[in-house]
């Protein structure tokens, strides 16, 4: 078994940017990351094999 982190993202029309690791799983394989079209924003839940590697990605989005 492995921990496997979310990170789920929001892209807004208007330039706006969430971000945050918001699950963790303890499963023997990677889920598969998901997308999600809004109206006004884009929703990306992506999964890591690693914490660090979540937290990475938090701080690249939010900085996009």
């Amino acid at each position: 078994m492995k921990t496997y982190y979310c990170v789920t993202s929001a892209f807004y029309d208007n330039g706006r940017v969430v971000a945050g690791i918001t699950d963790s799983k303890k499963i023997k394989s990677k889920p598969e990351s998901t997308f999600t079209e809004k109206s006004d924003r884009d929703i990306y839940e992506d999964w890591f094999g690693s914490l660090k590697e979540a937290e990475e990605f938090v701080e690249d989005a939010k900085s996009a």
